[in-house]
């Protein structure tokens, strides 16, 4: 495998949490698998309602395994797999047996298939029929979404992500949005591959809309003309159907590697899809590079399921979208396989979105995660079903042989040095240093607003993509050599138990801060000294902070309090000629020494 090798700077992150109030919660479950009777397989992703729960239902794992609450018990659950009969059982079933299984309906042959065969129009404007009632369908719904993302080279792990969401989607246009609101991830450290951008691959596909997306084409994105043109279209039989449903299969005429080729699954009568299943060989996908230019990736196969919730077929349940891709270096080359899966649910409910005092321009997923840092009570209170033995292969791997961010309400300071994220948190031990802040923001500004998105590849340290607008300069908004951005974040949530919680921490924006001018050791302890301040208000607000406030009354105090801080920073400014005046400078410096205790003179004059 590659051997690429990094030179990362970067500092020891530490959580601050404050609790309003806390508890340890720990609550136990009900475990049980879903089989097929037939062929006794597992069934993966089969959807489990709780009866008496209007909005409880859950999804089995990969292994067809999945949890239930033990308040449940003396409940029952209804069991619903595409192709298969629903069956409901008392959950306490599970209480002596491991296993249920599903019996497969028999889908006979009907008039339809019939008719298909003797009339070739018939199916086209079929399809045709469908495709138009749902390319109308714009009403966007909201709900809760779960991402799980494995790559692997060699059947050797090199990545793992797992994020909660925001989502936004419509039958007709798919994700509309999708805004993380905790994750973390593992990687390989002997070969640092990223999929920064796959969930904006997803954001770009469009179900049912005329669109240049960056994935290739099927049926659902052209008009009747173009499909007749461009594909063969029949009907099959179904072995994963349930009565009353058709499958409509679809073929380009062409191998050219810009269409996909698939199957819809739906109800005949009702116009109503169940699932759509894309697949392409060899796809010509300019747009999905690597970011290390002198890397070259090929894709070779791209898998795209999309799979409505059987209680609501309005609604998307989940998206598993997987690829294979070349991947070539200077040095070595390999082929990579990955697998996105995204679960949607708790329709029509969001989580708290984090708040910044100052606008963050995150790089990708990877850098938000890092910057929220997320917290053991909320994995618990929202972890959906269990982890797989893929899952958890995965990360015994990566605690052996690479590293996991977020897996403890602390990040070690070696998992970060294979990582540049945007922002650094405020540390008591860890200051910042010049290999932090750039010396001037990057000329490349305009690929952001190119199709361009990276599938994986090796991170390469410094490339973002921004936009220099609305810097807050704090030491000089004339000045253009110098912009320094710093902001509070403000994070709410509900442990396992539903008690309130908020995390704040006191963050530098790296990714819209450079200084050019003087880079002496005074100034880089001016730098850290503005740094100390808005920490030292953080923490002195965070004592203010009770039960009764509502998220918005919190936020508008943190808004205040950063305001204080800035008046405080320009102060600090003036006297010191930001940063010159020695004389003036140690006396900030020994101020804040007695409030928060450190000593910058002493800590950046011995990082020399």
């Amino acid at each position: 495998m590659p051997n690429a090798k990094h030179k990362f700077i970067f500092f020891f992150i530490v959580s601050f949490c404050f609790i309003v109030p806390s508890s340890i919660f720990s609550q136990t479950v009900i475990e049980g698998f879903i089989f097929d009777k037939t062929s006794n397989e597992s069934l993966p992703f089969a959807t489990i309602k709780v009866i008496s729960v209007n909005n409880y239902f859950t999804i089995t794992n990969e292994d067809g395994m999945f949890e239930i609450l033990d308040r449940y018990v003396s409940d029952t659950i209804e069991v619903r797999f595409l192709g298969y009969k629903t069956k409901k059982v008392p959950i306490s079933y599970f209480s002596e047996n491991s296993k249920l299984y599903l019996t497969p309906n028999v889908n006979q042959l009907n008039e339809v298939l019939i008719v298909a065969r003797k009339n070739k129009n018939y199916t086209y404007n079929l399809l045709n029929s469908l495709i138009q009632k749902y390319r109308n369908k714009n009403l966007v719904s909201k709900s809760k979404a779960f991402l799980s993302l494995n790559s692997s080279a060699r059947g050797i792990p090199i990545e793992s992500i797992e994020g909660f969401y925001n989502s936004e989607q419509s039958l007709s246009e798919g994700i509309k949005e999708l805004k993380i609101k905790s994750g973390r991830f593992g990687q390989n450290k002997a070969f640092p591959f990223y999929s920064l951008n796959n969930t904006d691959v997803l954001k770009d596909f469009q179900l049912f809309k005329k669109t240049n997306q960056i994935l290739p084409f099927y049926p659902g994105n052209m008009t009747l003309g173009s499909i007749k043109g461009k594909y063969l279209v029949k009907i099959d039989e179904c072995t994963s159907c349930s009565d009353g449903d058709l499958s409509i299969s679809f073929v380009p005429k062409k191998n050219n590697g810009k269409f996909f080729l698939g199957t819809i699954i739906f109800d005949k009568e009702a116009l109503i899809i169940k699932k759509i299943e894309l697949n392409i060989k060899d796809p010509k996908i300019n747009e999905l590079t690597s970011i290390n230019e002198t890397d070259v990736v090929s894709p070779r196969e791209l898998k795209l399921n999309i799979v409505f919730n059987p209680l609501d077929f309005e609604k998307i349940q989940h998206i598993d979208f997987s690829f294979s891709m070349d991947y070539k270096s200077e040095k070595s080359f390999e082929i990579i396989y990955s697998n996105s899966f995204i679960y949607f649910y708790d329709y029509e409910n969001s989580f708290e979105e984090p708040y910044f005092t100052n606008g963050i321009q995150f790089n990708n997923d990877y850098d938000k995660i890092i910057a929220l840092q997320a917290t053991d009570d909320f994995w618990n209170a929202n972890y959906q079903f269990p982890k797989s033995y893929s899952e958890q292969r995965f990360l015994d791997f990566f605690k052996k042989y690479g590293y996991l961010i977020n897996y403890e309400s602390t990040i070690p300071s070696a998992d970060l040095k294979y990582t540049k994220p945007s922002v650094i948190l405020w540390n008591k031990n860890k200051r910042l240093t010049w290999e932090s802040i750039k010396l001037d923001l990057e000329s490349n500004l305009n690929e952001s607003n190119t199709k361009k998105r990276s599938l994986g590849a090796n991170i390469k340290a410094d490339k973002v993509y921004h936009s220099t607008i609305g810097v807050n300069n704090i030491d000089n908004l004339n000045d253009n050599y110098k912009a320094l951005n710093f902001s509070y974040l403000i994070d709410k949530y509900e442990n396992a138990s539903g008690e309130k919680q908020y995390t704040t921490r006191t963050i530098f924006d790296r990714n819209s801060s450079f200084y050019k001018s003087e880079r002496s050791n005074k100034v880089l302890i001016y730098i850290n000294l503005i740094f100390d301040i808005y920490e030292y208000y953080r923490q002195s607000l965070d004592t203010k902070i009770n039960i009764e406030m509502s998220y918005d009354e919190v936020k508008k105090m943190y808004d205040e309090t950063f305001e204080e801080a800035s008046l405080t920073v320009k102060k600090m400014k003036n006297e010191t000629n930001s940063g010159i005046n020695f004389q003036n400078l140690n006396k900030w410096n020994s101020n804040l020494n007695q409030k928060l205790g450190i000593n910058n003179y002493l800590l950046i004059m011995n990082q020399e």
